[in-house]
């Protein structure tokens, strides 16, 4: 048998991983990618300061689904081995490896590169370990095209090879894509009056070579992307953050930093994420949004997204208390109140019978706008208020996921993870509700909330504010190329404008099938293999998710007729949309989506 896989990241690795574990017949695997092994997030050459946002000893390659122990290191576990020195100094890495080992603490959120390095080394682990029937070669090139030459025969093209196999795996990364109108308008501004745009891409592939000191630069967007691109003008042009006696970051500029102005739509940057201090696989119990409480919920065997949002807010609400009495109501047993909250049939009433002081209480409307309600008159004031909540967030993140009642409440979404993935898989909402509530207000509410950066960008952010290298734009960031620049303004504030050099799109590409510039997507699109994942609506509408449409639980795609190719598999970013949360890496111990997606696969393969 003949395997090509198509992506040599994390997804590529495990599925490799789980084939050779699985496969009972002789078998050769291609293993193909344009970057190297680890992929195109965790390219080895990359800059240190660009972080991951999984803590190190939570994260892992080896596949350990439904097991009761860890089946191979950790990535943290690893990086303090032996094997891990032994394989840095084979592979004569540009940057010293060794030493980031060293100083890693298991619940840092440690390099992008240093995971590149588990990745590869994770790789040489497979290949030393074949068995005599199995072989396995790494094809360092872009694949252009995987035509159907019949049933079960796929050819798959690069620039410098054809090559024909009886099983393909797509499990493809981030692709960029063709620009929009707004986005070609403001390209073709720059490209007319000499400025510097930059489309949505990984920030250490953008060119800002262009931009120098005397200019000012806007960063459109606030989340991840936003975060790395402050590394980037600050750490990464010699600029020093360093702690005074009081334990307060401050930022010491080394004098080519451009100046920075940032905005958004919400124009608050997503919620750092605190340290991690469960130990590896603990985890937080689910009261509310567990099956016992979803399969007693549904109605014709769908969960309405009203109730959905009830048991969340709910299991947010339970853990916050649960923090905050710890830490500032000893009169109250955090037990006691779980117990009351868990049967009341008036979750309100529990809370105020607690008499915790007003500002204590969890309010869900600060929690998405934690500026609302306050007196802003012009953008000066409003980086006093934001600055004045940067520093209230950061300290709280500084406590740790069992101390810290905001932050600390929030990472429970990660134990409610598994279960949400499942609800969409499986189609436990309406179309109704999983289009108009899931996709279009949950997606970006929760990522705003938990997809932040770790606790030390939060650190900097006030550090940056502060020395005035930063402003950030009230909420409505609205940007159009006028006098030769780029002008940028708050919708609230239309009068103070930013008059701006340079532009820049602080966020990746998304999955989107109609845009992507991806040669083997769009082959597979133009042949018909691949077709987009299009939902029925009750107004007779169809709602276009741009995602590869699979069968589930084989995750075959499904052509424009509905027909399945059964030799072909599809997953991880392509399927965003048909799955949710396709971008995380994998924890150990938690019965993680990507092991049970690899097995899945695997047996299919094995079996047909």
């Amino acid at each position: 048998m003949k395997i090509a896989i198509i992506g040599a990241g994390p997804r590529g690795l495990m599925m490799l991983h789980r084939l050779l574990k699985t496969l009972k017949q002789p078998a050769e695997i291609d293993l193909y990618d344009s970057f190297q092994i680890g992929g195109h997030v965790w390219r080895t050459d990359q800059p240190l300061y660009y972080l991951m946002n999984s803590t190190a000893q939570l994260v892992t390659l080896f596949n350990d689904y439904q097991e009761k122990s860890t089946t191979g290191p950790t990535f943290y576990e690893w990086s303090q081995s032996e094997a891990a020195q032994t394989f840095i100094k084979e592979q004569h890495y540009d940057q010293d490896f060794s030493k980031v080992c060293h100083s890693l603490q298991p619940n840092d959120f440690g390099p992008r590169a240093l995971f590149g390095v588990y990745a590869q080394w994770f790789y040489q682990e497979i290949r030393e370990n074949l068995s005599g029937n199995l072989s396995i070669n790494f094809i360092n090139q872009t694949v252009n095209s995987a035509a159907v030459l019949s049933k079960n025969r796929y050819e798959i093209q690069t620039d410098a090879t054809t090559i024909t196999y009886d099983k393909v795996i797509c499990s493809t990364g981030t692709s960029n894509n063709r620009l929009t109108n707004d986005e070609k308008s403001l390209a073709n501004y720059a490209d007319q009056y000499n400025l510097t745009y930059i489309t949505p891409s990984y920030v250490n592939e953008a060119d800002l070579t262009n931009i120098t000191s005397d200019q000012t630069v806007l960063l459109r967007g606030l989340g991840l992307n936003f975060f790395d691109y402050l590394a980037t003008f600050t750490t990464g042009r010699g600029g020093k953050y360093s702690y005074d006696k009081n334990q307060h970051l401050t930022y010491q500029p080394s004098g080519k930093e451009p100046k920075l102005v940032a905005g958004s739509r919400r124009g608050v940057p997503y919620y750092p994420k605190t340290m991690n201090q469960l130990p590896l696989g603990q985890h937080l119990p689910l009261y509310f949004l567990n099956w016992e409480n979803i399969k007693t919920n549904l109605v014709d065997q769908k969960l309405s997204f009203a109730k959905f949002w009830d048991l969340f807010q709910a299991e947010i609400e339970n853990r916050y208390y649960q923090l905050l009495i710890k830490a500032k109501y000893p009169n109250l047993n955090a037990e006691s109140f779980t117990k009351a909250f868990q049967t009341s049939k008036d979750r309100k009433a529990t809370i105020a019978k607690c008499n915790f002081n007003e500002e204590d209480l969890l309010d869900w409307n600060l929690l998405a706008n934690p500026v609302a309600g306050t007196s802003i008159t012009n953008i000066a004031a409003y980086q006093k208020i934001l600055l004045q909540w940067v520093k209230l967030i950061t300290d709280d993140a500084k406590l740790g996921s069992l101390h810290a009642p905001i932050t600390g409440a929030l990472t429970i979404f990660v134990d409610m993870r598994t279960t949400i993935q499942k609800l969409v898989a499986e189609h436990y909402f309406t179309n109704d509700d999983y289009v108009n509530k899931f996709i279009k207000e949950f997606t970006s509410f929760t990522g705003f909330l938990t997809s932040g950066p770790p606790v030390i960008r939060y650190e900097q952010l006030q550090a940056l504010l502060e020395a005035k290298i930063l402003t950030i734009v009230p909420p409505q960031l609205q940007v159009i190329g006028a006098n030769h620049h780029f002008i940028a303004r708050s919708h609230f504030y239309p009068g103070e404008i930013f008059t701006c050099d340079a532009l820049i799109e602080a966020r990746l590409p998304k999955t989107n099938l109609s845009l992507t510039n991806d040669k083997l997507l769009n082959s597979l699109q133009k042949d018909n293999i691949f077709s987009s994942y299009k939902i029925p609506l009750t107004d007779g509408q169809q709602f276009n998710t741009q995602a590869v449409n699979v069968a589930e639980p084989n995750f075959n795609p499904l052509d424009s007729q509905g027909e399945l190719h059964h030799h072909l598999f599809v997953w991880g970013l392509p399927i965003t949309g048909v799955e949710w949360m396709t971008t995380a890496l994998p924890h150990a111990l938690s019965d993680d989506r990507n092991f049970m997606i690899t097995n899945q696969i695997a047996k299919q393969i094995v079996n047909h």
